[in-house]
C-alpha cells in the first residue's frame, strides 16, 4: 500500500485547490487537516485559509471568525501570525473598517519582515494600498501597489496577494485617470492567473475590467465581462464578485432600454446577497435601479442607498457616475441639506485626490447646490477632459435644465444627446430629445396674432415635430407618448385653427 501522505502535503494541496478556485476540494482537505492534526499552528493556518475562502465567498463576518480563531491558534509563532494577520486584513477593508485593516496589515508586515515571510509582508502592503485608495491618498496607494505588484518570486500562495494586488493597483490608476494603464493592470493579473493556475481570482478582474470598461464608455465590452464575471464566480464559488459584475450589466442593459432584462439581473443580485449588509459592489446594483426607473423618487431613492453604500470607502470611481446627478435630484426635490452634505463629502475626497475627474465632480455638485453657472460650466469643461462620458452627458444635461439659456441650453442638450448616442443609452436619448422640444417651445418667439398662441404646450409641441414631417409614430417616439394621443392633439390643432389636415397645419405654421 501507498505510504500516508503527510499532513504537509496536504497544506500543499489546500493552497493549490484554492487558487485554482476549486472551494469543495479545498474544503474537504482543509476539514481533514482539522480532524487528524494536533499541531495547534497548523490548525491556525488552516482557519486562515477557510478565511480566505469565505472572503472570496463574500462571507465577511465569517470570514472575520476564522480569521480571529486562525490568530488564536497560531499564538506566538511569528511567521504564522504575520501570515494569519496578512490575509485578516483584507477582510477589513472589505467590510469597511479601514484603521483596523491598517493596524493588522502593519502589524504583519513587520513580523513578516522580521520572519523572513515575504508573502506576509506582500499581502500586508496589498491591504495597505488598498486602506489608502480608501481613504483618497492615491499617490500612497499607488506606490504600496506597485510594490506589492513587483514581487517575481512564485511558489504556493503568491498567486493569492499578486493577483489582489493587481485589482488594487488598477483600481488607483483608474483614480488618478490613468485609464490605460489601469487596463493594463488588469490584463497583467489575468495573464499571472492564467500562468500560475490562480482562477479563484478571475471573476473578480473581469469585474474589475467590466466596472473600468462602464466607466469609460466601452458598453460591449463591460456587458461582457460582467456576464464572463458571473460564470467563474458560479463556477469557482468566488462569489464576492457577482454584486459589481451584475450591477454593472444591469447598469448596462437598463440605460440601453432593456428594462425587463436589467430588472432581472437586479433581482438575481438581491436574491442571492450574502448577508444583510450585502458586499462589495451593491452600489453599482443601486446605481441598476435608478437605471431602470421613470419615477423621480424611486431614481433619488436609489442614488442614496448608492451613496450610502460607499460611505466607508470613500473611492471616487463610482461617484464619478452618480454623485452630481445625486445633487441635481436633491436641490430638485428640496432636501438641499443632504445636497450639502454630499457636495462637501465629494469637495474633501477631490481635495485629496487632486484629479481632474474627482476635482470635475466636485465643482459641478458645488455648483448646482450654489446656482452658480460659471462653476458648473468649468465643471463640464474640466469633464471633457478626463474620458468619462457618461458624467459628462449627465453634467450637460443638469446644466440645462438649471443654468444655461438660449443657445447655450441647446448646446448643451446636443452634446449630451452625441454623448448618449455613443453609449447607445436610449432612455436617456428619448429624454434629451423630450428637453430639445421642450426648449424649442420655452425659446419660441412671440408672435401676436399668430396661430402658435392658440395650441396648448402639448400640442404646441406635436405641431413643431409634425410641421417637420415626422410622422405620428416618430413623433410619439420622440415625445414618449402613444400613436394615439399624437393624432388627438393633431386634431384638436386642426380645429382651432381652422384647417383641414396636417398638409394645411404644416402650411399655415410654417409661414408663421
Amino acid at each position: 500500500m501507498p505510504a500516508e501522505r503527510g499532513s504537509t502535503d496536504d497544506e500543499l494541496d489546500l493552497w493549490l485547490h484554492v487558487q485554482a478556485g476549486d472551494f469543495d476540494a479545498a474544503y474537504a482537505v482543509a476539514t481533514r487537516l482539522l480532524i487528524m492534526s494536533r499541531d495547534r499552528v497548523q490548525c491556525g493556518r488552516v482557519e486562515a485559509v477557510l478565511g480566505l475562502m469565505m472572503q472570496r465567498s463574500g462571507l465577511m463576518a465569517d470570514a472575520r471568525d476564522r480569521f480571529a480563531r486562525a490568530a488564536e491558534l497560531v499564538g506566538d509563532s511569528a511567521p504564522d501570525r504575520a501570515l494569519v494577520l496578512a490575509f485578516g486584513s483584507l477582510s477589513s477593508v472589505l467590510g469597511g473598517d479601514l484603521d483596523r485593516a491598517e493596524a493588522e496589515a502593519l502589524e504583519a508586515d513587520r513580523l513578516g519582515t522580521a520572519s523572513g515571510v515575504e508573502i506576509a509582508v506582500r499581502q500586508a502592503r496589498t491591504t495597505l494600498a488598498a486602506v489608502h485608495l480608501g481613504r483618497g491618498d492615491l499617490a500612497t496607494a499607488l506606490a504600496e501597489a506597485t510594490d506589492a505588484t513587483s514581487y517575481g518570486n512564485e511558489g504556493v500562495g503568491q498567486a493569492e496577494y499578486r493577483s489582489t494586488a493587481h485589482v488594487v493597483l488598477a483600481m488607483a490608476l483608474a483614480e488618478l485617470d490613468r485609464m490605460d494603464e489601469a487596463h493594463a493592470a488588469i490584463a497583467r493579473g489575468v495573464a499571472l492567473t492564467q500562468q500560475e493556475g490562480d482562477t479563484g481570482q478571475l471573476s473578480w478582474y473581469l469585474a474589475s475590467q467590466a466596472m473600468l470598461h462602464f466607466l469609460d464608455g466601452h458598453w460591449v465590452d463591460a456587458h461582457d465581462e460582467a456576464t464572463r464575471s458571473v460564470v467563474c464566480a458560479d463556477r469557482t464559488g468566488a462569489l464576492a464578485a457577482r454584486p459589481l459584475a451584475w450591477g454593472v450589466a444591469a447598469c448596462v442593459e437598463g440605460l440601453r432600454g432593456d428594462v425587463a432584462t436589467a430588472r432581472r439581473l437586479i433581482a438575481l443580485a438581491r436574491s442571492h446577497r450574502l448577508g444583510p449588509g450585502a458586499g462589495l459592489g451593491e452600489e453599482w446594483v443601486a446605481l441598476a435601479c435608478a437605471a431602470t426607473t421613470q419615477d423621480p423618487r424611486e431614481r433619488y431613492d436609489a442614488l442614496c442607498d448608492a451613496w450610502f453604500r460607499l460611505r466607508g470607502m470613500p473611492s471616487l470611481l463610482a461617484w464619478k457616475v452618480f454623485a452630481h446627478p445625486l445633487v441635481v435630484l436633491a436641490m430638485a426635490r428640496g432636501d438641499r441639506a443632504l445636497a450639502e452634505v454630499v457636495s462637501a463629502r465629494v469637495g474633501e475626497a477631490a481635495d485629496r485626490a487632486g484629479t481632474a475627474s474627482a476635482r470635475a465632480t466636485a465643482l459641478c455638485c458645488a455648483a448646482t447646490v450654489a446656482g452658480d453657472p460659471v462653476a458648473l460650466a468649468e465643471g463640464i469643461d474640466l469633464l471633457r477632459t478626463v474620458g468619462r462620458p457618461l458624467p459628462l452627458a449627465f453634467g450637460c444635461v443638469a446644466a440645462a435644465q438649471t443654468a444655461l439659456r438660449g443657445t447655450d441650453r441647446v448646446a448643451a442638450l446636443h452634446e449630451a444627446a452625441a454623448v448618449f448616442h455613443r453609449l447607445g443609452a436610449t432612455v436617456w436619448s428619448a429624454e434629451v430629445a423630450r428637453l430639445l422640444v421642450a426648449v424649442a417651445v420655452d425659446d419660441a418667439p412671440a408672435a401676436p396674432g399668430g396661430p402658435w398662441h392658440l395650441l396648448s404646450p402639448g400640442e404646441t409641441r406635436v405641431v413643431r415635430l409634425a410641421i417637420q414631417g415626422l410622422s405620428n409614430g416618430r413623433i410619439a417616439a420622440e415625445l414618449g407618448t402613444s400613436p394615439r394621443t399624437v393624432q388627438s392633439q393633431l386634431a384638436t390643432a386642426c380645429r382651432k385653427c381652422g384647417v383641414a389636415g396636417r398638409v394645411q397645419l404644416a402650411g399655415l405654421f410654417a409661414a408663421s
